[in-house]
């Protein structure tokens, strides 16, 4: 499907936003809500250019694939 479905949810603040793949193939991304629109923004950016890049088809752990994200200059999270 690679339907592109996004909700605000109250995360922990150390989370901006997340994304995850479900069952169907469509990426969910959760932006949170605690934050003020302009780093909603940011963090919608970022959650995307991690689909753009194929991130969730990697092997790997998250926080190489964000250390990856950094060093290619996407947006910081």
């Amino acid at each position: 499907m690679d339907e592109i479905i996004t909700k605000l949810k109250d995360l922990p603040t150390k989370f901006y936003g997340l994304t995850i793949r479900d069952k169907d193939g469509d990426y969910n991304i959760f932006i949170n809500s605690r934050m003020n629109r302009e780093r909603q923004i940011e963090a919608y950016k970022h959650e995307l250019e991690h689909i753009r890049r194929g991130d969730f088809s990697r092997s790997g752990s998250v926080d190489l694939i964000e250390i990856h994200a950094h060093q290619s200059g996407g947006n910081e999270e």
